[in-house]
């Protein structure tokens, strides 16, 4: 039986059945478990009480949300379980193996520096539509956002070693967005993220789930919707200054000023970028993550100055127009072209 792992379970109204077939599971492995009764109805007390004699329980009063739970377990093992070597936290359905749940420790317990989740295979026709259409979804954006490749983004197997979870009880969030914002704060502080394969379980088509599709999908995206608010407000800023030095230098057919004015509004924009988002573009101990950012900024500038002078005083269209058109289509080319540079998580072959 392993004594190093200590196995946390946050549930809330939990399915009765599946949980006490997956306790049945871990008995046999584990020798700590510890679960989070996140605020469930009365009508599972006598339930919870009756664990209460086996494993260690703790009781939110009320429900505050998976992300409080998990931040609620982190805070009592650092304290009451000291020789733990790895956390592993696990959804209450039992979807989860326990073959996958020793893998993803022994990562944890290798690389205790690195955040490890467990990634389901998405192609499999077991997998439910709206869990397949999510998480592609929020891997996109992931990857637009941070570079970063995440291959399951809606994980709930994921391991840590109690040095990570001390800093991982910082991240803001209470809810399902709580472990989103997680996967943000290891991109944005250059912590490695470890993927292990797992096995791709679906019970009745995840009809136990407690995650709710609009309501909870809105908490998710909204940090998404953050973050892109603070990539456009700079740009906006630069799009301004832009347009104001453009007719105080009367830049309309002198392409050096046009070049000299666009300049001027790109380093703007890489203050102001750096001013919002200093986590998301600052890589600490990368400097050649950092050189990538500076370069293709000003590639985008020089380039971005001929085809907006071509466009306005040879095609003539729209200088604002002219200005958004170019920076959107350069934006995605040089995406394209530098989308393998830069921060990546780590696969277990």
């Amino acid at each position: 039986m392993n004594s190093d792992i200590l196995i946390i379970i946050p549930a809330y109204n939990p399915p009765i059945k599946l949980f006490e077939e997956l306790l049945t599971k871990l008995d046999g492995a584990f020798k700590n478990v510890l679960i989070v009764n996140d605020g469930s109805d009365e009508t599972y007390n006598s339930f919870f009480k009756k664990l209460e004699k086996k494993y260690h329980v703790l009781k939110h009063e009320y429900n505050l949300g998976k992300g409080k739970a998990i931040k609620t377990a982190y805070s009592f093992a650092i304290d009451n379980y000291p020789d733990s070597k790895a956390y592993v936290v696990i959804d209450c359905d039992n979807q989860h193996d326990v073959e996958d749940m020793i893998n993803c420790c022994k990562k944890a317990i290798e690389y205790p520096d690195s955040l490890v989740i467990g990634v389901r295979d998405f192609s499999l026709e077991n997998v439910p539509f709206k869990s397949k259409n999510g998480n592609k979804i929020t891997r996109l954006m992931f990857k637009w956002l941070f570079n970063c490749n995440i291959s399951d983004t809606q994980t709930g197997l994921r391991a840590v070693s109690p040095n990570l979870a001390k800093k991982l009880i910082n991240v803001s969030g209470e809810r399902y967005n709580y472990e989103l914002k997680c996967l943000m704060a290891c991109c944005e502080e250059n912590i490695p993220i470890i993927e292990v394969p797992i096995k791709t379980i679906y019970i009745e088509n995840n009809k136990e789930s407690r995650f709710n599709p609009i309501k909870d999908s809105i908490i998710i995206y909204k940090e998404f919707l953050n973050y892109y608010l603070k990539l456009f407000i700079p740009y906006l800023i630069s799009l301004i200054s832009f347009l104001c030095i453009f007719y105080f230098l009367n830049s309309n057919n002198d392409l050096k000023a046009l070049i000299l004015t666009n300049f001027i509004a790109g380093l703007i924009n890489i203050i102001t970028n750096i001013a919002f988002n200093y986590k998301n573009i600052y890589k600490h101990n990368n400097i050649g993550n950092n050189i990538v950012y500076i370069l293709k900024k000003f590639l985008k500038i020089f380039i971005a100055s001929f085809i907006i002078y071509i466009c306005y005083n040879l095609l003539d269209i729209n200088l604002l127009l002219s200005k958004i058109l170019v920076d959107i289509i350069l934006t995605i080319i040089i995406y394209i072209i530098f989308r393998n540079v830069g921060f990546k998580s780590e696969k277990e072959n």
